[in-house]
């Protein structure tokens, strides 16, 4: 029989905390949920796809901003190797973290 436990990357609130103060909560969950744990432990270092390893990390980056609304910034850097060229990293531009659930499925 099936146990009933939570995915890894199913959805949990976040609350982010902008550079001005004000804060907003989002779900994030799956690949993109992923993505903003991994910028969050990368601190001020930032991301890229290349040491995050994502299939497509700059997806998970454009729905963080474009679909849930957090800051996050780019820089371009180059890179040698076989293929040398440039390839971006992205920082979070704010202060983002798990939100408490509380009964009733509120945040």
């Amino acid at each position: 029989m099936a146990q009933n436990t939570p995915k890894k990357w199913g959805p949990a609130p976040y609350e982010i905390i902008f550079p001005n103060g004000e804060r907003s909560t989002v779900i994030l969950n799956g690949r993109v949920r992923w993505a903003i744990e991994e910028l969050r432990k990368a601190g001020k270092a930032g991301r890229t796809g290349r040491e995050a390893l994502g299939p497509r990390w700059a997806a998970y980056i454009w729905d963080a901003i474009n679909v849930h609304g957090i800051p996050i910034r780019s820089e371009w850097e180059r890179h040698g190797g076989e293929l040398a060229g440039r390839h971006k990293r992205w920082f979070l531009d704010c202060e983002i973290r798990p939100a408490c659930r509380v009964e009733g499925g509120d945040t």
